[in-house]
């Protein structure tokens, strides 16, 4: 099996370097104004001679209260305009000098915007790559691994293509990320350039289990719902070679973590853990392309996630009642509070001061800062204004599929009304199963049963069916999930199967369902 050399000198040193930053990072998320403050400060004065600095005074700026005073909430549609001079070449607009990344982002959570370009600076590159670093820190820490060098770190990552446009190039930020991969890390880190950047994702899968399964693989990082499709890549790709082999783990028998993010990771750990032939441990990630890691898992069994308070981003929340409201109230992360759904706002190293990124989030505790993602502003269900999230939808399927055993491959969630000749509405699961519960209608029972519990308006509207009635599943068939994707011409691993569809997705959807005679309203 290939590994790495020198993994005995090696080991000692990365775990007492990951122990000494996770100490770091712990102690300054339980007092995070000063760091937060440092880095708001540091953002201004770098940006104070662009057009912008000199727009609000950014030079000036000492304090919290006097940015706040002085910088106006911003959506992307408030910097397209800047941020397309920029990608024509202009320097020193919102960050000094040329930036020659952009970051190309699917916009879904920007109903402005059908495409976002999102500037990315040298800057931030390499806060980026110090929070990747912090995520394998906190791995190695918090599960007491001493002998995780001497093997690979496999990213299921877009291809880093980039498009260049005179100076400046775009790209997605992981791709854009790889091809800076710090120079002492990137002897582990796989696919290489050949592989990594294939365009077609389906041959790039292939080619990376064909191309690495002698291969001592420690790590998988990318969006968790990939993990489980590249297993099964590997387990036929080890059979064409008349291996007999039933888990991945008599493959990879090192690989002894999962780097993800980008979705809950809940409803995906029984099927991984099948696949692979025990349980992993998943350290979770809430990221954007604007500022990269903000947050990651700090405790095992805990889907909220502590805070990166250090690593060039500053943060600000606007609770969501208030979101896109000219007077809305803004808060720095030291005066928030939990239990709140909160719109995520942030200033960044590639200039982007006040910006709204379009995520709901919610603290779990504060001092220090744990959070969990509650959706995207575009991406919410209801039916009579109960105003359902994608964390109280993706808590209920997990809730279910604990309840009744089963796979999950992916699934969405969507609405419809005039179900059954009446006014009244219903949700709809379309889920592709593994492994499908013995009992569907119960497991609908389960997942109506947990949407009660946590939003209280679904619960009293669907009380006696007043005016909501029983969630129904739609079973997809084997591969549907990836064909709908196509169909919507979404084939990069950056692509995020979609929790939450509106009408047109749902309808679409339909054409994949085993049943057919579900009924069109």
């Amino acid at each position: 099996m290939n590994s790495v050399p020198g993994s005995s000198i090696t080991g000692p040193v990365a775990w007492a370097a990951a122990r000494a930053r996770v100490a770091q990072w712990d102690r300054r998320a339980r007092a995070p104004e000063r760091v937060q403050q440092q880095i708001l400060r540091a953002h201004c004065k770098s940006a104070a001679r662009t057009e912008i600095g000199r727009l609000h005074d950014l030079g000036s700026v000492k304090s919290y209260d006097d940015f706040r005073s002085r910088v106006p909430l911003r959506t992307y549609a408030d910097y397209e305009p800047m941020l397309e001079r920029m990608r024509a070449g202009e320097r020193d607009v919102i960050w000094p000098g040329l930036i020659q990344y952009f970051g190309n982002s699917s916009g879904t959570s920007h109903t402005q915007a059908n495409a976002k370009f999102l500037p990315i600076s040298a800057e931030q590159i390499k806060w980026q790559q110090k929070a990747g670093l912090d995520c394998i820190a906190r791995y190695l820490t918090m599960y007491d691994d001493r002998s995780f060098t001497g093997g690979f770190i496999l990213a299921l990552m877009p291809p880093s293509n980039l498009k260049r446009h005179g100076d400046v190039y775009t790209a997605s930020n992981p791709g854009i990320m790889q091809i800076h991969t710090p120079a002492f890390t990137n002897i582990i880190v796989l696919p290489k350039a050949k592989v990594r950047d294939i365009e077609n994702y389906d041959h790039k899968l292939q080619a990376i289990a064909e191309t690495y399964l002698d291969h001592d693989i420690r790590a998988l990082s990318g969006t968790t719902c990939w993990f489980s499709i590249l297993f099964d890549r590997v387990l036929a790709a080890a059979r064409a070679k008349g291996r007999h082999v039933d888990t991945v783990r008599e493959i990879w028998p090192n690989l002894r973590v999962l780097l993800g993010g980008g979705v809950f990771a809940e409803p995906y750990r029984a099927i991984i853990a099948e696949k692979f032939g025990r349980p992993l441990p998943i350290i979770d990630t809430y990221n954007a392309t604007e500022g990269g890691i903000f947050s990651a898992s700090d405790r095992p069994g805990d889907d909220a996630m502590l805070v990166l308070p250090d690593r060039g981003v500053f943060f600000e929340f606007v609770a969501r009642a208030d979101h896109g409201k000219p007077d809305a109230k803004r808060e720095p992360i030291w005066n928030v509070q939990p239990g709140v759904d909160y719109s995520v706002v942030v200033t960044t190293s590639s200039g982007l001061f006040a910006y709204y990124i379009g995520d709901f989030v919610r603290f779990t505790s504060v001092f220090p800062h744990r959070l969990v993602f509650t959706g995207r502003v575009s991406g919410m269900l209801s039916i009579t204004q109960e105003l359902m999230t994608q964390l109280e939808i993706e808590r209920a399927v997990a809730s279910a599929q604990q309840a009744s055993p089963c796979g999950i491959v992916e699934y969405s969630a969507a609405a419809e009304v005039g179900t059954a000749s009446t006014g009244k509405g219903r949700y709809l699961f379309f889920i592709e199963f593994e492994r499908a519960p013995h009992d569907l209608d119960g497991f609908a029972a389960n997942i109506d049963r947990e949407l009660c519990a946590q939003n209280r308006v679904y619960r009293e509207h669907r009380s006696k069916d007043v005016a909501i009635l029983p969630p129904k599943v739609v079973p997809l068939g084997r591969g549907a999930t990836q064909r709908f994707m196509e169909a919507l011409g979404h084939t990069s691993v950056q692509n995020k199967f979609p929790r939450i569809i509106d009408d047109r997705r749902r309808d679409l959807l339909r054409r994949f369902a085993l049943s057919p005679s579900l009924e069109v309203v």
